[in-house]
């Protein structure tokens, strides 16, 4: 199958890609070549303004390009993961949260916006079977194997606090005790002690005797879980896995799931992609009716 995207759009795009790269993105041309090729570049969002809605912004007889169109997903602390096929069926469901109340003087209207958008994808794993779903699952519950490493870091960093916290309290004390006794103290002093823990702690990067300052700002499970990001034909859906079901059947041994994913953020604008599209925005259908795309359209499987 071919997709075709609007060739102005993408050189604007790509332009100031380009800039940015340069001025302040540490990755190489190659690494560059391989993020857009996973669908990472967006193309930009219309906008609504007073002469119509945003879907009439979009160009007519766009330049195209052949493009395999395939779901990407961007799992935060992995990268990109490529699904293996495309799913069967994709759903979008949108629902506006309104509350009505009957009144005796009519009905009362609370618009509280949008629900989240549910995406309900289904599909088979085809020839990569049982391994296929291996791949999704972890895709699934990836905030789980990222916050491994939180985990260890974590014990790692308790164990030197502890070690920390010892030697603070330890020869911070016996410090403190010495200032106190060289300025005419007597004893041992616990404000003294505390003291001397207290600047010593200081020293070794410490807020205080017990509190340790490094690896305080760590990802938590919800922010691992809510910043996976779904890229497929333009839009670029951010949001989190709501369910999972996989089905194994003995009459194809084939392999299908269903994933439902909740989205709470989209970007990006997708445009046709079929060679024999036509333009949305001057009315219905007809022989004279302007084509998406110009020129000679190559078709590829």
């Amino acid at each position: 199958m071919t997709n075709q995207f609007p060739g102005n759009v993408l050189s604007s795009v790509n332009t100031a890609q380009n800039f940015l790269n340069n001025s302040s993105n540490p990755l190489t041309q190659s690494q560059q070549e391989s993020f857009k090729s996973d669908g990472f570049l967006v193309p930009a969002t219309f906008s609504a303004d007073q002469n119509g809605l945003p879907y009439t912004q979009v160009p007519s007889y766009k330049q195209s390009q052949l493009h395999r169109n395939i779901i990407t997903w961007f799992v935060p602390q992995f990268g990109t993961v490529k699904m293996y096929v495309n799913p069967t069926n994709i759903s979008y469901a949108h629902k506006k949260l309104i509350n009505k109340d009957r009144t005796k003087g009519g009905y009362t209207l609370q618009y509280w916006g949008e629900e989240l958008t549910t995406i309900n994808i289904t599909g088979t794993t085809g020839s990569s079977g049982i391994e296929g779903i291996n791949a999704l699952y972890e895709i699934y519950r990836a905030e789980q194997y990222a916050f491994d490493a939180v985990g260890l870091t974590l014990a790692g960093n308790n164990a030197s606090a502890d070690i920390a916290n010892n030697l603070v309290n330890g020869v911070g004390g016996a410090l403190g005790n010495s200032i106190n006794q060289l300025f005419g103290g007597s004893g041992n002093s616990p404000t003294a002690a505390a003291g001397g823990a207290g600047i010593l702690g200081g020293i070794l990067g410490l807020d205080s005797p017990n509190n340790n300052l490094s690896v305080q700002n760590i990802p938590s499970l919800a922010q691992l879980a809510f910043t996976v990001e779904m890229y497929y034909g333009g839009w670029v859906y951010r949001g989190f896995f709501d369910s999972m079901t996989v089905t194994e059947r003995a009459d194809n041994f084939l392999l299908e799931y269903q994933m439902v994913f909740m989205g709470t953020q989209r970007r990006g604008y997708r445009v046709n992609y079929f060679p024999w599209t036509r333009s949305a925005k001057d009315g219905p259908s007809a022989y004279a009716s302007p084509q998406s795309f110009s020129g000679n359209i190559q078709t590829g499987q």
